[in-house]
């Protein structure tokens, strides 16, 4: 669990009902700024060479921890690489887990076995034995995939599923799967993403439909490097699917616009389209504007090539931790050094949770190279093989594959000389 576990409120005169909102609020704080610092640390870790490539969630953490308060059993997630905050705010993902997946850890990424890149999640269906698992009474996930867009006809998919739930009441008498239909598919899209043909074709079916889906799109202005004007009409997805507008007789869709930096806008705008939903069984795009990239893209460019000073300026400025630290400030619930302290906290936390999933990740294969240097130096090498052999001594950050190049090279070496290979 990521739950902070030391609130401690000052004011007294606060009833517990109180209190406990407060701390709720507080603990959503937290998970964003364990969020951030995950990010952080991530790209430095790419950065340094212990990881091959990060994609990341900076920017979107404060719409994610007030949707899992809206993610119930039983619903499902269909998203992309953006949402490691709400991961971490369901309780779906550890900050090791996080990192493991990073540096594709096969035995401790629980959700590809280290063969994704980061941030892609799914959880299991079925048991050990096979056997189905009451998805109503988990949070669903499901497998998420790079090529962004492709989440959009799946998730039309699920929630299609959940309308014959609902419309064939004797199709699941244990409520294994569905409870009548009651459940979200809540779809994450970023507002690139959104030009894509797919994005068109599953909002026009679920339209037509009517079925429980939720588009969330995570508008941060850029498709990688291409400023939003560049690609979306109106420059406002919410804009140009207007047409698609719930009219008088009852076609189409609900449609929410809200900031990602107003966190009591953010929940009540989740609260009121996540009961119409469930209620009405209609597709509601919920367009999250201003979200921001305080890292830029990805780890492979840098936004200052292509972002202006006053967009940047900007960014810092509407940063959602920022503007939720000030909400924070502004209610009274807490002040600048208790924001300061959650803050240092949760970066001496995901420090440690960081160097733990490395180390784990390390172990084994530093035990296949001391293996293997021990046994190539009881070996007659020739010095080209020397030379490599102390190369992969004094790499303090090995791969498998840096030890496994190492020993298929020695032994091609030996062979060619007619000598025996250990």
């Amino acid at each position: 669990m990521i739950d902070y576990p030391d609130f401690q409120l000052s004011n007294t005169q606060i009833s517990s009902q109180e209190n406990a909102y407060i701390k709720k609020v507080l603990n959503d704080y937290w998970i964003a700024c364990i969020s951030r610092e995950a990010s952080l640390m991530g790209r430095r870790e790419v950065l340094t060479g212990k990881a091959k490539f990060g994609i990341l969630g900076d920017g979107k953490e404060i719409p994610q921890v007030a949707l899992a308060h809206f993610f119930n059993k039983g619903d499902f997630r269909s998203g992309y690489y953006r949402d490691q905050t709400l991961m971490f705010a369901l309780d779906l993902s550890t900050v090791e887990q996080y990192f493991a997946q990073l540096y594709a850890d096969a035995e401790n990424d629980p959700f590809s076995g280290g063969r994704q890149m980061n941030s892609h999640y799914a959880t299991p269906m079925k048991d050990e034995n096979d056997q189905w698992l009451r998805q109503t009474e988990l949070y669903n996930i499901s497998a998420d995939i790079s090529s962004t867009g492709g989440q959009m006809s799946r998730s039309l998919g699920l929630a299609s599923a959940s309308k014959i739930y609902r419309n064939l009441k004797d199709l699941d008498p244990d409520s294994q799967f569905s409870t009548d239909g009651n459940e979200i598919t809540f779809c994450t899209i970023g507002d690139a993403s959104t030009s894509e043909g797919i994005f068109w074709e599953t909002l026009n079916a679920a339209s037509v439909s009517q079925v429980p889906l939720a588009i969330l799109v995570w508008d941060d202005g850029y498709g990688i490097s291409v400023p939003i004007e560049m690609q979306t009409t109106k420059s406002s997805i919410s804009k140009a699917a207007e047409g698609f507008l719930l009219d008088e007789f009852g076609n189409g869709i609900h449609m929410y616009t809200v900031k990602a930096w107003d966190y009591p806008a953010l929940i009540n705008v989740f609260d009121r389209a996540t009961n119409l939903i469930r209620e009405e069984h209609r597709t509601v795009l919920i367009h999250v504007q201003d979200c921001t990239q305080p890292q830029g893209h990805s780890t492979s460019g840098s936004q200052e090539r292509y972002k202006s000073k006053e967009r940047l300026e900007w960014e810092k400025e509407f940063d959602g931790i920022t503007k939720m630290g000030d909400w924070l400030k502004e209610m009274e619930f807490c002040a600048q050094e208790d924001l300061d302290k959650i803050q240092a906290e949760a970066r001496d936390f995901v420090k440690t949770a960081k160097k733990n999933a490395w180390s784990t990740f390390q172990k084994k294969i530093k035990e296949d190279q001391k293996k293997v240097i021990a046994m190539f130096k009881a070996v007659d090498l020739d010095n080209d093989m020397i030379e490599l052999v102390r190369h992969l001594e004094e790499n303090r950050n090995p791969t498998k594959g840096d030890v496994i190049s190492c020993l298929r090279r020695v032994r091609q070496n030996l062979i060619s000389r007619g000598l025996a290979v250990p």
